[in-house]
């Protein structure tokens, strides 16, 4: 008996999915392309931000110490690879001369320290090509070249003498001017102390105390204790009281004298001084 063919059960068709209405999609949102938008913003403004800094910093006046010399007053004196670097010139300096933006420059307006370094004063600047303005108060001057501007103020003086290691140092502002040995007063006849040079200063000075003894370039400290100029300076006390500083090796008296102003403060200390102070050519 034959036997009945059993059916398959037919698949049904995968149901496709329904579609939702139009009223129902996800909207894409429109948040990246708003964050693109304000990070470019942001951009943007960092960036000029970034030009008005630069602007500003190459219009803005840098201030920097200037040095003075009591021989010269109401000059304003500044180192001048400093100057050179400040309004971006050329320096040039060959056999002695000084060529400073393509301009020779006289000695009448350099100054050379002891330690080497040389300073062009304001009218220096002036001739090499610098548009130079004084200030109201006469210590304080401002200089203009391409752009740049560059305002030198005076800065403080001031002395320190050690008893301890027979050194002096002269200090305008953070510069130091001068650093020289001398011979303070044996048996400890120098008073340590704070004072001030002056009020008698003298080209050639001769000693009321002991038997006329020249003392040239002589700037007072405290009645009868003068710092002046000596042709015997020993690395040890040997004076009567006074503080003797060399007539050779640049003569550091005579430079000493056309630098200090009265009034400077002068301090005669029992400590050593710094080993190893910076020279103004390097600041």
């Amino acid at each position: 008996m034959p036997t009945a063919r059993s059916k398959r059960p037919r698949r049904k068709p995968a149901a496709k999915p329904r579609r939702k209405p139009a009223s129902r999609r996800r909207a894409r949102p429109r948040s990246d392309g708003v964050a693109r938008r304000l990070f470019g913003l942001l951009l943007a403004g960092l960036v000029l931000v970034a030009v008005y800094q630069a602007a500003a910093g190459w219009f803005q006046a840098r201030t920097a110490e200037a040095v003075t010399f009591d021989a010269r007053r109401g000059t304003l004196f500044l180192p001048l690879a400093e100057a050179a670097h400040a309004l971006r010139w050329d320096l040039e300096e060959q056999g002695g001369g000084v060529r400073l933006n393509g301009r020779s420059l006289p000695d009448a307006h350099l100054v050379r320290l002891l330690d080497g370094a040389r300073m062009v004063s304001l009218e220096g600047l002036a001739q090499a090509g610098a548009e130079v303005e004084r200030e109201t108060a006469a210590d304080a001057a401002m200089v203009s070249a391409g752009g740049r501007r560059l305002r030198l103020e005076k800065a403080p003086q001031r002395v320190e003498v050690s008893l301890a290691d027979q050194r002096l140092l002269a200090w305008q502002g953070s510069r130091l001017i001068l650093a020289t040995k001398v011979s303070t007063g044996r048996r400890n006849s120098t008073p340590p102390g704070e004072f001030k040079a002056g009020p008698y200063k003298a080209r050639e000075h001769f000693s009321k105390l002991y038997n006329n003894a020249p003392m040239p370039w002589s700037v007072q400290v405290n009645g009868h204790i003068f710092i002046h100029g000596f042709s015997q300076v020993p690395d040890y006390p040997a004076s009567h009281g006074c503080i003797r500083m060399p007539l050779t090796g640049g003569n550091p008296a005579r430079f000493f004298y056309e630098w200090v102003e009265r009034g400077t403060p002068v301090s005669i200390l029992r400590e050593a001084l710094p080993v190893s102070p910076v020279p103004v050519a390097r600041l």
